[in-house]
Order: C-alpha cells, then sequence, then structure tokens
C-alpha cells in the first residue's frame, strides 16, 4: 500500500491545488490512499484516507463528517474553497485530529481524485534533497531536486507530452502548466503550437536546454532539455521561467537530463511490468479454465456475482487508439478505486476491460443499473479530450461465467461504436441491435451478402435505374402503412401500390407472410450495416 506524507501533498501541490485550511498539526499524517465521500453510499473510510467530500455545502455537514473521518483516524478531508468556514468547523477538525484542505482553481473532483491516486501509486516518502538521495525511478523526488537547482518549477514528460511527474511550487507557474498536471498531459493547443513553431524539432535535435518563448497572453516562458537514453529520446524536462536562466542553472539542468534518463527508463520499465502482469492476469480470468480461479485470486477479485465492462476510445486503430485506450484503461481503474469498486482493470487485445465483484445480495437488475450509472458518470467527468464507449455485459454468477458476459460486453460496444448515440449501455438495452450486427457477420462471410429474392431485385434496381429495394424497406420500416411509406420515399400513395405490386413480380416476396416480411427486413437492415 502507498503510504506518502500528507504535508509532501500538500508542498508538492500547495497553491496549485491544496491549501491547508485548519489541522496542519496533523499533517505528519501518513496517507494510504484516496476516496471519494457520497452521502447516497455507507460510508467505508479507512486509517489514513484522503477523503474527497463532493457535494458538501453546509457547516453541519462538514462537521459531522469531519467526526466520522476523527473515529477513523482519516489523515484529511478535502472540501470546495471558497466555502464558510467558521470556529465551529476548525474547532471540530482540532479535536478529531485531522486536517482539512480547500481545492483551489477549477479542477474538477474527478481530475483530482485521478492525481491524487496517480501520486500516492508511485511516490515514495522521500528524505533526501539530492540526486543521490533519490531512488531510481522516484520521478517526484527527482522534479523537486531540479527544481531546487534552477529555482523554477519542473515537469518531467515524454515523447508524447504526458507529465510523467512535477514538483512543487507549480503556483509560480501560469494557467497552462496547472491544466498541464491537471489533465496529465499538454493540451493539445499549445502542443500545436510548438509544433507548428518548431520548438519539438529544436528540442529533440538539441543536447542543450533551449529558450522557448511565452505562447500566448498569460502564459510565461519555458526553457526544456531532452532526455536521452543512448540515441532515444524519451521526453525532456520543462521549466517555467519569466526570463532565460543564467548559464550556471542551465548547465545544472544540461546534467539533470543525462541523471533523468535513469528514472524514466526505471519507472517505464516498472509500468510496463504491472501492465503486461495486469493483461496477463485478467486475460486468464476472461478466458476461464484452470488458471482462472489463481488469476481472481491475485487480481483481488472473489468468486461470486461479477460484472464486466468493455470499453474502447472512439478513434481509428493506430499509435493515438493505443494512447487513448490506455489513458482510458488508467482512468477507470482509479475511478473505480476511488468508489471502493473491488475490481481489475487492464487492457487485453482491443478492448480496456474492468471485471467488478458485485454483491451476491442485490437484484440482478439493480446491480446493472447501478454499473450503468457509474460508468455513465465515469464518461462524463472523462471531458472532450478523449471520447470512448463502454459495454456492460450480462451478470455472471461466477468465474466461469464471464466468457458470455465478457462476449456481451464487446458486442455492446459494437453496436455503440457503429452509431447507438449513447456512450455506455448495457446489452440488454441494445439487444436488438447486436442480433443484427450478428446477422451482418453472418452476411459478411458469405461470398454474395444478398442472396434470393433480395438479390433479384437489387439486380433489378441496378438494371433499370429504379428504387424497389429502397421501396421494400420504407414500407417494411412504416409497419405496412403506405401513406406513412409513400411519404418516406416522396412519392404518391398511388404510385407507391403500383411499386409493391412490380416488388412482388420481381422478387416473389409475399409481404402478406409475417415471417417473411421478419426476415426480409433483417436481411435488408444488415445488408444496409455492411454498406456502411
Amino acid at each position: 500500500m502507498a503510504r506518502v506524507r500528507l504535508q509532501r501533498l500538500v508542498d508538492d501541490l500547495g497553491g496549485t491545488l491544496l491549501e491547508v485550511i485548519e489541522g496542519s498539526e496533523a499533517l505528519a499524517a501518513e496517507v494510504t490512499g484516496v476516496t471519494i465521500f457520497d452521502p447516497r453510499d455507507e460510508l467505508m473510510i479507512w486509517p489514513g484516507e484522503l477523503v474527497l467530500g463532493v457535494g458538501l455545502n453546509s457547516e453541519v455537514e462538514i462537521i459531522d463528517l469531519i467526526r466520522k473521518l476523527g473515529a477513523a483516524r482519516a489523515a484529511a478531508l478535502v472540501i470546495k474553497t471558497p466555502a464558510q468556514i467558521g470556529t465551529a468547523i476548525r474547532e471540530s477538525v482540532r479535536a478529531h485530529d485531522v486536517s482539512l484542505l480547500g481545492l483551489n482553481g477549477t479542477a474538477s473532483w474527478f481530475q483530482v481524485a485521478v492525481l491524487l491516486q496517480t501520486l500516492l501509486d508511485r511516490w515514495t516518502v522521500i528524505e533526501g534533497r539530492h540526486f543521490g538521495d533519490s531512488p531510481v525511478g522516484d520521478l517526484f523526488a527527482f522534479a523537486n531536486a531540479v527544481s531546487a537547482l534552477v529555482d523554477a518549477p519542473v515537469t518531467v514528460e515524454d515523447r508524447a507530452s504526458r507529465v510523467l511527474a512535477f514538483s512543487g511550487r507549480q503556483d509560480e507557474a501560469d494557467r497552462g502548466r496547472v491544466e498541464t498536471i491537471l489533465g496529465r498531459q499538454m493540451p493539445k493547443g499549445p502542443i500545436q503550437i510548438l509544433e507548428e513553431r518548431g520548438v519539438f524539432r529544436d528540442l529533440y535535435s538539441s543536447h542543450e536546454p533551449i529558450y522557448v518563448p511565452a505562447i500566448g497572453p498569460g502564459m510565461l516562458p519555458r526553457v526544456a532539455v531532452a532526455v536521452r537514453a543512448g540515441s532515444e529520446v524519451l521526453g525532456a524536462l520543462w521549466v517555467v521561467v519569466r526570463e532565460p536562466l543564467p548559464e550556471h542553472r542551465l548547465r545544472a539542468l544540461a546534467d539533470a537530463a543525462e541523471l533523468a534518463a535513469l528514472h524514466m527508463l526505471r519507472q517505464r520499465n516498472t509500468m510496463d511490468f504491472d501492465r503486461q502482469l495486469s493483461a496477463e492476469l485478467l486475460g486468464s480470468v476472461l478466458a476461464g479454465g484452470v488458471g482462472a480461479a489463481e488469476a481472481a485470486s491475485r487480481l483481488g477479485l472473489r468468486d461470486g456475482p461479477l460484472c464486466v465492462l468493455a470499453g474502447q476510445p472512439l478513434c481509428a486503430p493506430g499509435a493515438e487508439f493505443e494512447s487513448a485506450g490506455q489513458r482510458l484503461a488508467d482512468a477507470l481503474a482509479l475511478h473505480l478505486a476511488a468508489i471502493r469498486a473491488q475490481s481489475a482493470v487492464a487492457i487485453v487485445g482491443r478492448f480496456v476491460y474492468a471485471v467488478i465483484s458485485v454483491a451476491a445480495r442485490k437484484a440482478r437488475e439493480d446491480v446493472l443499473r447501478h454499473m450503468q450509472s457509474i460508468t455513465s458518470d465515469f464518461v462524463s467527468r472523462l471531458g472532450t479530450r478523449d471520447r470512448v464507449v463502454i459495454g456492460i455485459g450480462g451478470l455472471a454468477p461466477s468465474l466461469p461465467g464471464l466468457g458470455k458476459a465478457r462476449t456481451e460486453a464487446e458486442r455492446t460496444v459494437r453496436v455503440l461504436r457503429a452509431g447507438n448515440k449513447a456512450a455506455v449501455a448495457c446489452f440488454e438495452d441494445v439487444y436488438l441491435e447486436t442480433v443484427l450486427d450478428q446477422l451482418s457477420d453472418v452476411l459478411a462471410g458469405e461470398a454474395d451478402h444478398a442472396r434470393g429474392p433480395i438479390a433479384r431485385l437489387m439486380t433489378y434496381d441496378a438494371s433499370n435505374g429504379t428504387d424497389l429495394t429502397v421501396s421494400l424497406r420504407a414500407y417494411l420500416e412504416a409497419f405496412g402503412d403506405v401513406k406513412a411509406a409513400a411519404g418516406a420515399v416522396n412519392v404518391h400513395p398511388n404510385t407507391f401500390r403500383y411499386r409493391l405490386k412490380r416488388i412482388h413480380e420481381v422478387s416473389g416476396i409475399d409481404l402478406n407472410d409475417s415471417r417473411t416480411r421478419l426476415a426480409v427486413l433483417m436481411q435488408l437492415t444488415a445488408a444496409s450495416n455492411l454498406s456502411a
């Protein structure tokens, strides 16, 4: 379990995100995790937890929660500022030995939860102040050491401008830096400007720090230096400055870049190993078989009712798809951890999967609706950068039933990607659409997608320039209402009746037979899906 002193969180995020409202004497407490307070759920707090007080407004609510946190030996409560902090609240904080922190700025609770949990996963308690005292791989301690050398706030970023670590003193930077840290990546706008100005080209071709003038109003200049491991560029150190650095600080930054490679490589290797292990274990759980029970145990999943989520980013396959998929997996894992869901998340193949243990005593329908609620809430908090879809499979009674639930979740994702307006759906809610999707797969495996009467009708249309196939589908979708169908294809009802007669003459389709109507509509819909 990660253990980081609360004082370090405040030191490194102070001014940027957090401020101490009351209880500075309790900052020596060790933070063991982050949880989101939800007044609708049963309060479960473990010792050392940092609690995000989402939706807390009244003094009575805050004091009541502080009392409960004190009894549970929680580390601190975070509330949105500005808020009315009266004497009664301050006295309660002191009486129950917790810290009360304020969340600054316009950061969302979800951004803060993800950022804090990420930091807790990566930080260790560091007492040293020099490079030699920072364990290899602790990029946050390293960033603080570099910040002390250059006397300015620092970020460590990879080639994709993702933030791997940052120093304290970020309150001395600009709004762009704060947005970069909250989003854990430089925003697209600044990236585009830097690319157009050739900054990345100059940065990655130079072995010395470069000066980057401010890119817009309210922004400060930067000094950046590439981090290399041999010929491979791993990323860069970015320093927010108000003027060019003096020579001795530039030299210190260049030296730091050489040491940064060791830290970045170690962290990358550790993260790659952890992700690979999680993917292998979750893959075993989803596949079933002999090793499923042991893999589930190692992931902390119990063999009871289980729910499977499958998700994908809405972008074309390629590097961006992989990058967005990893962001989705990381964010979903943190979200589920923050709401205390007993779960495992990993990328297996083309999908991001989450397997979640659920309470056996709850009704199946209630469980699925709850899963849809928390998943929809997660997607709504992601922001606009990555559009994603997530499918929720049926409830598996135990591990052997996960294969079916996984397939249902995947089929739901396919429907959502194909044009369903929702971003989240349960399999049962899109079941009919998945049936048509499966029919499309069956037709795709045949040499001729349209056969029999439909094929004859399509051939006639192609040879004679007619639209009998379109008219047939309009008739079926209008449930046999000639007037409505005629309006859909913009012809007179009498003209449409003549077309129905020609459809029967050309294809032999008997529109008086209900089974024939169903089969024809399914074939036309599936053929349309294949064309799309």
